[in-house]
């Protein structure tokens, strides 16, 4: 009984969700249109079942018996069950849990990088992988909404990235609440573009959740789950402020994003405090808010970040930071120029990768090129993107010497015969040499620049 008054609550909140949406604004109702195809009878779900050898959770069995076999539903819909559609993989046991860390993630994706593994047994791995999983949707791109079909997670909803992102299951215990769930956000005007990536609930579900948890993980999914919210209210602005000073760090980031997201202006001293955090990850969390919800170049926290900079010890909030920066009227080329010679490799690959976008560049091409002989090869490799349009001539013989050296790397010598390209008929000895290289590719490369450099010679 319980599950058909639900039943009933969610054909009726469909028609809702189509008023509430009647210009098809949400993430994939231009798709769906809110329509649902026929149900299916009872007879072709035993008849799916008994040939695939599974049984489907009783709620979307249910589902598909009185709602309808696919139509409306997050991202582009549910996807309609093919009663002839049978894949090994569903009889499997599904491997997959929410209590999944990255390192056990880690370990089960690491035969993809096994070049010995035989094709067959790649096939059997990667579908033992989902194994246990019933397809019920796209998400646009890679990711899929699947339903576990065994297990203790039977019946709970999972999303899946077919590019091998670890996979995320949402909160709900079974298909129709996590279903009522996303017509419920609908008709509220929720967010729904990242649907069930957050814990259900409004302001007061959410604080209550926090306030009666005692584990840092839960408080701060709590805050999390106000990213959809429309609206925030007066006192949930409140507890906000007071989160960005609690004592974990977490707790404080979590706060201080969504107080960006929906109240820019009065998150600004919290950014502000957080911008000077010894915790780089809380300046990262700081910086990427002013990208995200602030003005171009920083606003009122442009001089603070300019003052930073010279300190920042993190090649993240580097990076993070010269991106605001860049889009006002700072120019933060000579403080990069100083990071050149960090000893963090990634400090410098970044400070020469940015400094290579910015105008003003061609004052320090002599540091540019000194980065040619790095001992870091991606340092090496972005000094030479950033050396485009720049052919000094003192740089000849760089790019010279790290094409002649296989220990550079293909990618690396192929960036520097691009680079020679620039020199005109200087660089046909180069290209010469490298036509006769032992790597193929390099070789193709090669004989590509100099059939374009003749013709643009018999052009003159």
């Amino acid at each position: 009984m319980k599950k058909q008054a639900q039943l009933e609550r969610i054909v009726w909140k469909l028609k809702m969700a189509m008023r509430r949406d009647d210009a098809l604004k949400e993430f994939g109702a231009n798709r769906h249109g809110y329509r649902m195809n026929a149900p299916l009878e009872l007879e072709k779900i035993a008849k799916f079942e008994a040939e695939s050898g599974i049984a489907l959770p009783y709620e979307f069995s249910e589902f598909l018996q009185v709602v309808g076999n696919g139509g409306a539903g997050p991202y582009y819909g549910i996807a309609a069950l093919d009663p002839h559609g049978i894949a090994g993989p569903l009889k499997q046991k599904c491997l997959l849990s929410p209590n999944m860390t990255q390192e056990e993630w880690g370990s089960r994706i690491a035969f993809l990088d096994d070049l010995s593994i035989e094709p067959e047994e790649r096939s059997r791995l990667q579908n033992e992988l989902y194994g246990g999983l019933l397809g019920i949707g796209s998400m646009g791109w890679t990711f899929e909404m699947m339903l576990v079909l065994n297990g203790p997670y039977r019946g709970r909803i999972v999303y899946v990235d077919r590019s091998y992102q670890i996979p995320f299951f949402t909160y709900e215990a079974n298909f129709l609440e996590w279903y009522e769930r996303w017509l419920d956000e609908i008709i509220g005007g929720y967010d729904t573009g990242w649907f069930a990536m957050e814990r259900a609930g409004d302001d007061v579900v959410l604080i209550d959740l926090y306030l009666t948890s005692l584990e840092e993980k839960v408080k701060v999914s709590a805050i999390q789950g106000m990213h959809k919210l429309p609206k925030l209210k007066e006192e949930t602005l409140s507890f906000l402020f007071e989160q960005c000073v609690d004592a974990s760090p977490a707790v404080r980031m979590a706060a201080l994003e969504i107080l960006a997201q929906k109240e820019y202006v009065q998150a600004f001293p919290f950014l502000e405090k957080a911008l000077t955090s010894p915790l780089a990850e809380e300046r990262l969390n700081a910086a990427r808010q002013i990208e995200a919800y602030g003005e171009p170049g920083g606003g009122r926290l442009t001089s603070l970040l300019e003052r930073s900079l010279p300190d920042e010890q993190d090649h993240r909030v580097l990076c993070q930071s010269v991106r605001i920066l860049e889009q006002g009227p700072v120019n933060p080329l000579t403080t990069l120029i100083l990071f050149f010679t960090h000893p963090d490799p990634d400090m410098r690959r970044e400070a020469i990768f940015h400094a290579g976008r910015l105008p003003g560049r061609e004052a320090y091409a002599m540091q540019f090129g000194r980065a040619l002989d790095d001992a870091d090869e991606v340092v090496r490799e972005t000094a030479v993107g950033a050396l485009e349009g720049l052919p000094m001539p003192g740089l000849l013989s760089k790019y010279g010497r790290l094409i002649a050296e296989p220990s550079s790397g293909v990618k690396l010598r192929k960036a520097a015969l691009r680079r020679l390209s620039e020199y005109g008929e200087q660089a046909y000895p180069y290209f010469e040499r490298a036509a006769c290289d032992s790597d193929v590719k390099i070789r193709e490369e090669a004989e590509r620049l100099l059939k374009q450099y003749r013709v643009e010679l018999n052009k003159t």
